[in-house]
């Protein structure tokens, strides 16, 4: 019997080992390490090094485990990518292992091993996702579609094979089943986005709306989506849910203001959910550990218990892309006259400015980069000049 269940336990540990080794050399890998700015900052500030502590901020790592130990341990006996510290403290990508240029050769590349494919089930799981693919071959990347607020999954997926050749056997496979449910939709994804292209493209000729479309209706949703990965601030948003109606910006402000360094509170007065943005990468789950110690487990503003979340995921992209969009389609109206419109006093014309008639030299040299191009993560002071919370609409495939 002890036998047993000594075979039992080592079996345990090492299932926990594997899914160790492979979500911290997709921390480390290719594709995530080219966009993670978050990971790419603290790789440059110690020679490559991170700490295990800094690691185990990640969520999926720390639902695997919290023990430094047997993180450490997995990998080094079981990682050819990462290595791990003589004191035992800290991990890196090997050094003889360095990370390939950004290039349009190595997109092209990824691209050519990258599929979409719909018709899952939606209570499917990441770890069941990701052991179907592996059938077909080594993965370096499963990405589940979900929906923006409710944050449930939409049935579709994008990923990355390590070879194209397994990509190509998954997309000739004449009938795909995952368990008993045959795959709606199989296409390489550059060939996914060429036929949403061509669909919007399409629909837009039928209206009889000749104006202009707006800027971000020009880019893809990939390059949209790879815009927003680049700029955002990881893991530094909360979803709050059941707020009094009577409940103000600065109230929500002033409760977390203590917990975390807080950028902006995004809602409509009136409105029973909204977002809290944080200022530092990472700060998200801190945050709200924190606050939730200090109510004795709970979060309470303006006598009412609200449910908070971190925003993980695609609803975290989501949110990021909603944001972009809005500050652009903002400094698009400024370009445009601003308030004031061509011919009635905009900022740049005679008069423009109330009280101030005459001279309009030129523009302030501090003004602040135009928000989106820069650090997303150095946020502004300036509250007022934020977007207001608005419905985000996705795509239904």
């Amino acid at each position: 019997m002890s036998t047993q269940t000594s075979n039992g336990e080592d079996e345990q540990i090492k299932k926990i080992n594997e899914k160790v080794v492979k979500q911290i050399e997709y921390y480390f890998g290719d594709m995530n390490l080219m966009r993670d700015k978050f990971l790419k900052e603290k790789i440059q500030e110690d020679d490559g090094w991170v700490t295990i502590e800094t690691m185990l901020k990640f969520n999926r790592l720390k639902q695997i485990t919290d023990d430094s130990k047997v993180i450490c341990e997995a990998l080094k006996s079981s990682s050819e990518l990462v290595e791990v510290s003589e004191n035992g403290d800290k991990i890196r990508r090997r050094p003889d292992k360095p990370l390939p240029g950004d290039t349009q050769e190595r997109r092209d590349e990824i691209n050519n091993r990258s599929i979409y494919a719909k018709g899952f089930p939606l209570d499917a799981k990441l770890d069941d996702l990701m052991s179907f693919f592996e059938t077909y071959g080594p993965t370096e990347n499963v990405f589940m579609k979900k929906e923006f607020h409710k944050k449930t999954f939409k049935g579709s997926v994008f990923v990355v094979f390590k070879n194209k050749e397994d990509a190509a056997k998954f997309i000739s496979e004449e009938e795909t089943k995952y368990q008993d449910s045959v795959l709606e939709v199989k296409k390489f994804k550059a060939d996914y986005f060429k036929d949403k292209q061509a669909a919007r493209k399409s629909k837009g000729n039928k209206k009889e709306d000749k104006s202009k479309p707006q800027e971000a209706e020009k880019n893809t949703e990939e390059e949209e989506s790879e815009k927003a990965r680049q700029q955002m601030t990881r893991n530094a948003v909360l979803f709050l849910k059941g707020m009094d109606p009577e409940t103000s910006r600065e109230e929500i402000k002033t409760f977390f203001a203590p917990h975390g360094d807080v950028g902006w509170v995004d809602f409509d007065k009136g409105s029973t959910e909204g977002y809290l943005r944080l200022k530092e990468a990472n700060s998200a789950e801190p945050t709200l550990e924190k606050a939730r110690k200090a109510g004795d487990g709970k979060i309470v503003i303006h006598d009412k218990e609200l449910e908070v979340r971190v925003v993980e995921g695609n609803e975290e992209l989501e949110y990021w892309k909603k944001m972009f969009r809005e500050i652009a389609e903002r400094h698009d109206k400024k370009k445009k006259g601003g308030r004031g419109g061509p011919g009635r006093g905009g900022k740049n014309q005679r008069g423009g400015k109330r009280g101030r008639g005459g001279y309009q030299g030129k523009r302030r040299q501090n003004r602040r980069k135009d928000d989106g191009d820069g650090d997303s993560g150095a946020e502004d002071n300036d509250d007022d000049d934020e977007p207001k919370c608005k419905t985000v609409k996705t795509d239904s495939d």
